[in-house]
C-alpha cells in the first residue's frame, strides 16, 4: 500500500453521467488511504458540484474547480498551471481523462476510458455515411491531441483487455505498462435478482444515452429504425429513453411517429430514479459501435434485466458470450433480436444469472482499486 504521498488527480474534461460515475468510484476508493493527499482538478458543472459535496469533510482531499473554456484553455491549464504546481507539491499525476502534462517530469498515469478516437470501426461508419466534415470535427482533430498524449505515457490504465487491441492500431504499445482496473462496484448488494417477464403484457424498451446521442459512435439510427419496424408488428411496447422531448424531436435521426410510444425521461441524476427503470418486462438495448465498458449495459446486467448488445468483440470481452446480440447497422437484425427475446423458450432467470456471473468473473481478474494501481506504478519506478 502506498504510504504518505501527494497525488494530483487531473479530471478535466469529465462532464456527463458515464465519466461522473467512474470518477465517483475513484474518489470512493481514494478514501481508503487517508495518508495520501489528493489534489483533484475538475471542470465546473452541476454533476461535479453534487459529487464533491460528499468529500468536503475529508481533510486529505483538495478540490480545484476550473471553468471549461475549450481544448486550448485546457492544454494551457494542464501544461502551465498544473505543471508548475506539480513541480513542488505532487509525487504522482493521475490523468483521469486521457490527457498528459507534456512538460512535467513527474511520474504520470494516463487513464483511457473512451475509444472513439481509437476505433477503425467508427472511422468506417463515418466514411460509409460520407460524414467527412463531422469525422474531422468529432474524431480526427481530437485524435491528434489524445494520440500525442498516449504516445508520451508510460503508465496506462484501461478498463478491459480489448482496449489494448484498439490502441495498438494507432500507437506502438510495446514499451508501455498497462493496468487493467475494474470501474464497477462488484458488491453483492449491487446485483439484483432477475426481473420477471411476461410478454403478453406491455414490453418496456429501455435506451440509456446522453446528450451526444447523435454522434455516430452511439449508432442511434439503428435503434430508431428498429423501433419503427417493431411498431409495424403491432406489438404492445413502450420506449423509455433518457432524453427529453425537445432533444429528440429536434433531431433528424428521430421519427416523431414514435412519440406516442415514448416516455421522455431526460437526464437522471439520482440512483433511485435510475434503478426504477430496471423493472419487470424491460429489455435494455445498446447500439454503441465501440465501448471501453458500456456502463449502461453493465447496469442492466447488474439490475437483472434482459439486454441486447451489438455482436462485436468488445461486447464479448466485457459482457461475456451469453448475451442476446444483433448485427451492427442492421435494423432487421435488431428487430429479430427483440423478437427472439419475446419468443425465447429458455429460462430468463438462468440467462440473467449466467450474465451476472460472467461479469463477476471478468472483473475479478482486474485491479479492484486505484490504490493498487498507484502501488504498482510506484514499484515500477523504483
Amino acid at each position: 500500500m502506498v504510504n504518505k504521498y501527494n497525488i494530483l488527480i487531473n479530471a478535466l474534461g469529465i462532464v456527463d453521467s458515464g465519466g461522473i460515475s467512474v470518477l465517483s468510484k475513484l474518489l470512493e476508493e481514494c478514501t481508503l488511504n487517508k495518508l495520501i493527499k489528493y489534489y483533484v482538478v475538475c471542470n465546473e458543472n452541476n454533476n461535479i458540484q453534487i459529487l464533491i459535496k460528499k468529500y468536503l469533510t475529508f481533510k486529505n482531499f483538495e478540490f480545484q474547480i476550473v471553468s471549461h473554456r475549450g481544448v486550448l484553455h485546457r492544454m494551457y491549464y494542464e501544461n502551465i498551471i498544473l505543471t508548475m504546481y506539480a513541480k513542488n507539491h505532487i509525487d504522482l499525476i493521475y490523468n483521469f481523462s486521457g490527457s498528459f502534462l507534456f512538460w512535467s517530469k513527474k511520474t504520470q498515469i494516463v487513464k483511457i476510458q473512451n475509444l472513439i478516437f481509437y476505433s477503425k470501426e467508427l472511422d468506417n461508419a463515418y466514411r460509409k455515411r460520407s460524414q467527412y466534415v463531422s469525422w474531422i470535427k468529432q474524431i480526427y482533430l481530437k485524435r491528434l491531441f489524445y494520440k500525442f498524449c498516449f504516445k508520451k505515457a508510460m503508465h496506462v490504465e484501461i478498463q478491459s483487455e480489448h482496449v489494448k487491441d484498439h490502441l495498438s492500431q494507432f500507437v506502438n504499445i510495446k514499451n508501455k505498462y498497462f493496468y487493467v482496473k475494474s470501474d464497477i462496484n462488484m458488491s453483492n448488494n449491487e446485483f439484483s435478482s432477475p426481473k420477471q417477464y411476461n410478454f403478453f403484457n406491455k414490453i418496456k424498451i429501455l435506451y440509456i444515452v446522453g446528450p451526444h446521442f447523435e454522434y455516430l459512435s452511439k449508432n442511434f439510427l439503428d435503434f430508431t429504425n428498429a423501433m419503427l419496424k417493431l411498431n409495424e408488428k403491432y406489438i404492445n411496447f413502450e420506449i423509455n429513453i433518457t432524453l427529453t422531448n425537445a432533444q429528440l424531436n429536434s433531431s433528424k435521426i428521430w421519427n416523431v411517429a414514435l412519440n406516442k410510444n415514448t416516455n421522455f425521461i431526460g437526464y437522471l441524476s439520482s440512483r433511485k430514479k435510475i434503478n426504477e427503470l430496471f423493472c419487470d418486462n424491460t429489455i435494455l438495448i445498446s447500439t454503441s459501435i465501440i465501448e471501453t465498458l458500456g456502463l449502461h449495459v453493465i447496469e442492466g446486467i447488474k439490475n437483472g434485466v434482459i439486454t441486447i448488445v451489438p455482436d462485436e468483440k468488445y461486447a464479448k470481452e466485457v459482457y461475456g458470450e451469453n448475451m442476446f446480440k444483433y448485427k451492427l447497422h442492421d435494423k432487421d437484425s435488431l428487430l429479430d433480436a427483440i423478437i427472439n427475446v419475446i419468443n425465447y423458450k429458455g429460462s430468463f432467470n438462468k440467462k440473467i444469472l449466467s450474465q451476472q456471473n460472467d461479469l463477476k468473473q471478468n472483473e475479478k481478474i482486474k485491479f479492484g482499486s486505484v490504490l493498487e494501481v498507484f502501488d504498482e506504478v510506484v514499484n515500477v519506478q523504483k
